[in-house]
């Protein structure tokens, strides 16, 4: 971003921000938090890419309660996560800063066995862009990175993840694609559902670094400047409310309640700094 851009983002957030409480520093085994869910009292989060294999399950306290180690998997970039309320969990490898990646995958895991168990087996949906037809692509069609998903029922009544890529275009168009992928292992082309429109700023400000869904009504949609909230009215995603970040980190998880939004960040390359666990009235 250049340094013009900058200032006039800290002078928005200035006038136009809302309040994030910082419940907490995360410790140093979180220092890369780049996803989130709210499971009743407690959160689970995963490190980016080149970290272990590892879910992390902690408290509000940021207290590590426990972890589970994915024995068949790996982790090249993980970058969200998503659960469907009901039996299963997904870990989305799907970070792709260069657009030329030709192995993105989505774990699908028991939830009840990532919260007791140790070690966990998990199976694959193995996913490309039809859309995509130069690895990478050119500057103009930079739209495969990924770093956001959940799950959604769609017309039939089906349970679906959708996919939100992460714009990183030259010159920045503020698109990002939404994909649909089936809910059972195998190997399949995404579904192209939507285009997204965001403000044509930069991807450093409008960019999606993650999503979440509260009650399959309220879709969250973090950015590294605010979060939007959306909801889907006439077959299409109308936005409803926006709320500018109070503070510029790299926040990339994001979860919410009947009450609140949660954020994580990842940390800052400085031993002096933390990345927190925010807390934020919706």
């Amino acid at each position: 971003m250049s340094k013009t851009g900058f200032i006039i983002l800290f002078i928005l957030n200035l006038f136009y921000s809302f309040s994030q409480d910082k419940i907490t520093p995360l410790p140093s085994d979180l220092k890369e938090s780049s996803a989130l869910i709210k499971h009743k009292k407690l959160f689970l989060t995963i490190n980016d890419s080149g970290g272990e294999p590892m879910i992390y399950v902690f408290d509000k306290k940021a207290q590590i309660k426990h972890t589970c180690y994915i024995a068949d998997a790996k982790n090249t970039d993980w970058e969200a996560l998503a659960y469907d309320n009901e039996k299963y969990l997904y870990i989305a490898d799907i970070g792709n800063n260069e657009n030329k990646r030709k192995d993105l995958c989505v774990y699908k895991l028991r939830m009840d066995e990532v919260l007791t168990e140790d070690t966990v087996k998990a199976e694959q949906i193995l996913f490309s862009y039809p859309e995509q037809r130069h690895f990478p692509p050119y500057q103009s069609d930079l739209y495969y990175d990924a770093e956001a998903m959940v799950v959604k029922q769609n017309v039939l009544g089906e349970n679906e993840l959708l996919i939100f890529t992460k714009n990183r275009t030259v010159p920045f168009d503020g698109i990002a694609k939404i994909y649909s992928l089936p809910l059972v292992p195998g190997e399949y082309q995404a579904n192209l559902v939507a285009d997204l429109q965001l403000p044509a700023t930069n991807w450093r400000e409008e960019s999606i670094t993650d999503a979440t869904f509260y009650n399959q009504d309220e879709l969250y949609l973090l950015t590294y400047s605010k979060v939007y909230m959306y909801k889907y009215e006439n077959e299409k995603w109308v936005q409803k409310k926006e709320y500018l970040h109070d503070s510029w980190t790299q926040k990339e998880g994001i979860a919410a309640d009947k009450r609140f939004i949660y954020l994580t960040d990842e940390n800052a390359a400085s031993i002096f700094s933390h990345n927190y666990l925010y807390k934020q009235k919706k």
